[in-house]
């Protein structure tokens, strides 16, 4: 991209000048609405013709730069633009949807600033328009009128596919191995000289043996209760849980397949990248039942559960592609009822 940030006098980019034209034009209309409130409309801007004394330039991303000419400087060429109203069913017959410019730009497909350009001369600005392209003329025809690579075509689509979790997981690093540095021997401590032998001339002393103890069997003590125990996929069904408690995954989550969502959370919130693909569209399902999209972004996904869902098998389909799966368990609870002060292994509490 052009630096937008340049001063007047080095230039300034073609729909730079438009958009502030039409943004001007823009407040225009709107002080006409709100003097029409008390005075009659009498007027409205209906053309507007302009003729500018310009020197056009195109820097090396193939941008068009103006640079307006100075007074009694020659050489400059004459631009004349002109402007007039249309209505709103022009704007949309002669422009893309609002839904086709939500999908992934093409900075995120890993192309070079040169491979973008050719493409928007194609047409294409995103990651929808590059696969309706591709599947109606094949990805070798869009390589050879870009004049790049069909390899690094397919690796942009490649990289536009939607997926959940981190979209650039982290390669695994080669194991350091660290050669073991060879023990210093320590030094010998000198030998002491041999002494001669002392005769011990006194009586001998009885020592008698210490008793053998006979071990004892310990009291058998009782099993911990059931408050205790592993409470996984056990329902907690309470009417006065919070109706707006969301969850979102993490990446590690994600990875590891297991989603511990407790039972009065209704918005469960999955990470992810390319998600907007329309050629794509998720379902999420638990235990079989279609679940509500509350929200989808390009970097995540939003689905409502509904109230007291049992923990299971939560699928998550993008398109024809295999489903992802994943278990939807709770967190471990004290059923409703049971205090940790009635099992045996409890620490005993101290009397008040």
């Amino acid at each position: 991209m052009a630096d937008r940030n340049v001063s007047a006098a080095a230039g300034f980019l073609v729909e730079d000048f438009i958009t502030s034209i039409t943004t001007q034009l823009d407040r225009v209309q709107d002080a006409l609405r709100i003097k029409a409130v008390n005075r009659p409309l009498t007027y409205a801007l209906k053309e507007l013709h302009l003729e500018l004394k310009v020197f056009v330039d195109m820097d090396a991303q193939g941008h068009v730069m103006l640079r307006a000419a100075g007074p009694n400087e020659a050489g400059a060429s004459t631009l004349a633009m002109d402007f007039t109203t249309i209505t709103k069913p022009m704007i949309e017959e002669n422009t893309i949807s609002l839904a086709a410019t939500r999908s992934t730009p093409l900075d995120n497909l890993g192309l070079k600033p040169e491979e973008q350009m050719r493409l928007e001369r194609l047409g294409v600005t995103n990651l929808a328009q590059l696969d309706r392209l591709n599947g109606s003329t094949g990805a070798s025809t869009v390589a050879r009128m870009a004049a790049m690579p069909v390899d690094r075509l397919r690796q942009a689509l490649l990289a536009g596919r939607p997926r959940l979790g981190p979209a650039n997981p982290p390669a695994p690093r080669p194991p350091v191995v660290v050669a073991p540095t060879p023990p210093v021997p320590a030094p010998r401590p000198p030998v002491p000289a041999p002494r001669p032998p002392v005769l011990d001339t006194r009586p001998p002393v009885f020592v008698p043996r210490p008793p053998v103890a006979t071990p004892r069997p310990l009291p058998s003590r009782p099993l911990p209760s059931p408050v205790l125990r592993n409470k996984l996929g056990q329902l907690l069904a309470q009417e006065d849980l919070p109706e707006a408690q969301s969850l979102a995954a993490d990446d590690a989550a994600i990875a590891a397949g297991v989603l511990e969502v407790d039972p009065g959370t209704r918005r469960l919130t999955l990470p992810g990248s390319n998600l907007q693909h329309e050629a794509y569209p998720p379902t999420v399902r638990l235990n079989g039942e279609a679940l509500e999209i509350d929200e989808l972004d390009d970097d995540r996904l939003v689905v409502l559960l509904p109230h007291g869902f049992q923990p299971g098998a939560l699928e998550v389909s993008l398109g024809d592609e295999p489903p992802h799966c994943f278990a939807l368990v709770h967190p471990l609870h004290l059923a409703p009822g049971e205090a940790a002060g009635d099992d045996p292994w409890a620490p005993a509490r101290r009397p008040s």
